[in-house]
């Protein structure tokens, strides 16, 4: 006789043994389990410790836009973009950049960051290829305390289509120390 074939008795009820397996087995397997769990408390603050700062207005913004005319085969300098970068703490900041998308790549040739302040340049960085957005990231340290102005140069491809806007999408991240 097969042995799988047998009955297994249970209480009044008799039912074959394979079934009283699957039966087990189904039981045991949705049993086996752990639950863990954490929490998350988030504190609203004003501003984060390293923000943009607008030069004309001393205010602390987490985004900003800005606007340049280029020309074709041209590169067009602005040694401040009318807004920087400040660290508003007592300690230093470990901070990123990377493009991280660009519309009508093929107006552009190149295009140069350099963030800097009187005393240091903490980041200089030349883009030549769009091909593989986004870019990595480009790390920097801003010091405690201190404003740093953003140098741009966009150099125009020379088929640069006349009338076309091209817009860079930057981001930024900031290490909590």
């Amino acid at each position: 006789m097969n042995p799988l074939a047998r009955r297994v008795s249970i209480a009044r009820y008799s039912v074959p043994l394979v079934l009283f397996i699957l039966m087990l087995v189904s039981t045991a397997a949705a049993a086996a389990y752990i639950v863990y769990q954490f929490n998350i408390n988030a504190t609203v603050e004003e501003y984060p410790k390293v923000t943009f700062w607008k030069w004309d207005t001393s205010e602390k913004k987490n985004t900003f836009e800005y606007s340049v005319n280029i020309f074709p085969s041209i590169r067009t300098i602005d040694e401040n973009i009318t807004y920087g970068i400040y660290c508003d703490d007592t300690s230093a900041h470990t901070c990123s950049l990377r493009i991280s998308s660009l519309t009508s790549a093929s107006n552009i040739a190149a295009i140069k960051i350099v963030i800097y302040n009187s005393t240091a340049t903490i980041l200089t960085k030349e883009w030549t290829d769009f091909s593989s957005l986004p870019t990595a990231w480009e790390e920097f340290v801003v010091a405690a305390g201190k404003k740093y102005s953003i140098h741009i140069e966009i150099e125009a491809s020379s088929g640069a289509t006349v009338g076309q806007t091209s817009t860079f999408t930057f981001e930024m991240k900031i290490e909590e120390p």
